[in-house]
């Protein structure tokens, strides 16, 4: 099944960077050498690597996904990404599917409903992302996704259907009874979920954690703790991680320096321009002069 995947992706992914299919949630990415680390901003996906090793830090913590190995990313997650193992006869290849959570908080329904014992899960150790190793049943699935993708008439008519068992073969591995703790309605991400909905929908404002615990509907020292163990860094960096992201898409689409530090929340520019230089280790005004971040 393997090697019939890293075939899919070598026929598809023909050139460095991401390749979009005919759905508009799958696409498959290629890399043809090592990169150090770099600033990327990852939108909820699961990532199946057909070839290659790469790594994420999130934090203090550090996610090292390699050949047959899938990543999870459940909520929207400012990161620093590096491609440990690829290079021109041996490239980084995989596959990406976008999570739709509406679908996926379906699927964990349509399966609580029907098993009648579930596992008690501590709150302990829960995170928004996680790393495992895929079995042939969803090598099997991503090379159907991957056939069908391409295929007009397939994709419109098939692709919904595959993504939905993708994500029942998920929530039912050796990893679903605590991904399923994770994600039902009673689990440790929905209240980090909505939190996470507000800092995104108000971007320009300065945003206090005090605020965003109310949403929560928690303590500011629940909050702050749960937010933490689900996100791993604290909110009020993920906020400014954010933000300065944000800047840098806006400031190579082209809004001037000053525009952009209003436009993501700040009320002194000069404060504005020392975090982006410290973050990204160059000012707005030379971001045109450097490659683009990831934003996968």
């Amino acid at each position: 099944m393997l090697s019939q995947f890293q075939q899919a992706l070598t026929q598809h992914a023909i050139q460095d960077g991401f390749t979009p299919s005919l759905m508009s949630n799958f696409g498959v990415f290629r890399a043809s050498q090592q990169q150090t680390k770099n600033h990327a901003f990852y939108q909820p996906f699961i990532c199946l690597m057909g070839q290659g090793v790469k790594r994420c830090h999130v934090g203090d913590h550090a996610y090292t996904y390699e050949t047959g190995d899938f990543f999870i990313n459940f909520l929207p997650t400012p990161v620093t990404s590096e491609i440990l193992q690829a290079d021109d006869k041996t490239p980084m290849l995989s596959g990406l599917l976008e999570i739709n959570l509406v679908s996926l908080a379906d699927m964990v329904l349509r399966i609580e409903r029907c098993e009648k014992h579930t596992k008690a899960y501590s709150k302990e150790g829960l995170s928004s992302l996680m790393v495992g190793k895929a079995d042939d049943r969803l090598l099997a699935l991503f090379n159907k996704l991957i056939d069908i993708s391409y295929h007009p008439l397939d994709a419109k008519i098939l692709g919904e259907a595959v993504v939905d068992e993708i994500y029942y073969r998920i929530l039912t591995s050796q990893y679903g009874d605590a991904l399923r703790h994770l994600l039902n309605q009673y689990g440790g991400i929905q209240p980090i979920s909505r939190a996470i909905t507000y800092i995104h929908d108000n971007p320009n404002r300065m945003i206090q954690v005090q605020e965003l615990a109310e949403i929560a509907n928690m303590s500011k020292t629940r909050f702050f703790n749960a937010f933490k163990q689900v996100m791993h860094v604290p909110p009020m960096q993920y906020i400014k991680s954010s933000k300065l992201q944000k800047a840098q898409l806006l400031l190579k689409q082209g809004l001037s320096a000053t525009e952009t530090s209003f436009q993501v929340g700040y009320s002194s520019f000069s404060q504005f321009s020392r975090e982006y230089k410290r973050f990204y280790g160059f000012p707005p005004s030379q971001t045109q002069y450097y490659p683009n971040q990831v934003h996968e």
